[in-house]
């Protein structure tokens, strides 16, 4: 029997977490050999004997997203390293966002990346982790039902937010122009070619000008100063605006759940129907009453996010970005249907020619829905991490 904590948090701390969190705790449930139990950190006032008695016992592991519960501590000692028990640590978004825990980790931390190009930053900018492991996020289903295409009341449906618009970003004293060239230069290398990660496009900036380009340079660029996130937030603004203005042009009814989509230099039409953000379930829920969920994701290009998944999970037809994770694994146009973020018009006639065919796009939702949830649903991904875990055990 092995034990397993999931450290979580409270639907009002953080109901994203807790969402996919307590899908997890369901999927291991499932699972015979595997006691499991739930934590919300958040919550905790003092440890109780079944914890205790977990983490005592020699095979017990636990499991996060983003260092939720990492830092739990007992007289200023980690419980975790006190106890030898292994963590496994799911990063949502970019690892530069965990450099307090990364840069001097704990001993039992593996760190678990969406994207391959996350696992190379980790491994060269934090050698301390004990292990970095690649692993794309998982989609989840709500509901037992799968209602046919054609009676879905959406015909189009993206909920998430759109980046904001940043008025001021972070001046490097020590590149010409303060950095402001290397933040147009890079910006305008992935608005070029979508497959490069900011990383690489600042790391080719200061190459081609023959600056310094050692990791110490680039750790105080992509770590302190954030220059990586700001030229993502640009163009992952520009691009989502892009998609959204060529949906408009087109005539094809949008549903956005989500904030940040006010465009005041070239507002929508009544076509793209804002609306206020939504829990993680409500848009699980929405996704299946939608025909065509459509997938921006984060800036993963070698890997995935939740969300293309998300939407073949509830029945919908995914049109997503496409990513070297989702190129290998899926096929465009049999169960999913993807685009380059530089051919933007091939989304808007793939959404055209589905909205026209519904017997064909109904059988490519059910191709997306089966393949899914036999490979890339929460409970596969819970089947291969705890594969994981046993060969680590042998080690």
């Amino acid at each position: 029997m092995r034990d397993i904590i999931v450290c979580s948090v409270s639907k009002s701390y953080n109901d994203l977490v807790n969402y996919f969190t307590g899908h997890w705790v369901k999927a291991l449930k499932k699972i015979p050999d595997v006691h499991v139990k739930e934590v919300y950190v958040d919550e905790i006032h003092e440890l109780d004997k079944e914890f205790m008695e977990m983490i005592q016992g020699g095979n017990c592991s636990m499991l996060c997203y983003n260092n939720f519960g990492l830092l739990l501590l007992d007289a200023s000692v980690n419980l975790w390293e006190m106890y030898g028990v292994d963590v496994y640590d799911f990063l949502l978004d970019h690892p530069r966002n965990y450099d307090d825990s990364l840069e001097n980790p704990i001993n039992t931390l593996h760190v678990i990346c969406l994207d391959q190009n996350h696992v190379d930053f980790v491994k060269r900018f934090y050698p301390k982790v004990k292990e970095v492991i690649y692993l794309p996020d998982s989609g989840v289903k709500e509901g037992d039902i799968i209602k046919p295409f054609h009676e879905r009341s959406m015909d189009v449906l993206y909920c998430g937010n759109c980046q904001e618009v940043h008025e001021y970003l972070m001046k490097v004293d020590y590149l010409p122009n303060n950095g402001m060239d290397m933040y147009e230069a890079a910006i305008g290398m992935l608005i070029e070619d979508p497959d490069l990660s900011a990383e690489e496009a600042v790391e080719r900036y200061l190459k081609e000008n023959e600056l310094k380009s050692d990791n110490e340079m680039l750790y105080d660029l992509l770590v302190t100063k954030h220059v990586s996130r700001y030229i993502e937030d640009i163009v992952r603004r520009e691009y989502k605006l892009m998609i959204m203005h060529a949906l408009d042009m087109a005539g094809i009814s949008v549903d956005v759940y989500g904030t940040g989509w006010v465009d005041e230099e070239k507002p929508f039409s009544d076509n793209i129907r804002i609306h206020n953000r939504v829990s993680p379930y409500e848009c699980h829920k929405l996704v299946g009453d939608a025909k065509i969920d459509l997938s921006i994701m984060p800036w993963f290009k070698k890997g995935s996010s939740e969300k293309p998944f998300a939407g073949m999970m509830n029945g919908a037809v995914c049109v997503s970005d496409t990513s070297t994770y989702l190129e290998e694994n899926y096929m465009d146009g049999i169960d999913i249907m993807l685009f380059d973020l530089n051919h933007i018009e091939k989304a808007v006639q793939d959404i055209m020619w589905l909205l026209s065919n519904p017997k064909e796009a109904e059988i490519i939702a059910m191709n997306g829905h089966h393949h899914v949830m036999e490979h890339d649903g929460t409970e596969a991904r819970i089947k291969q991490l705890l594969e994981i875990m046993r060969k680590d055990q042998q080690y």
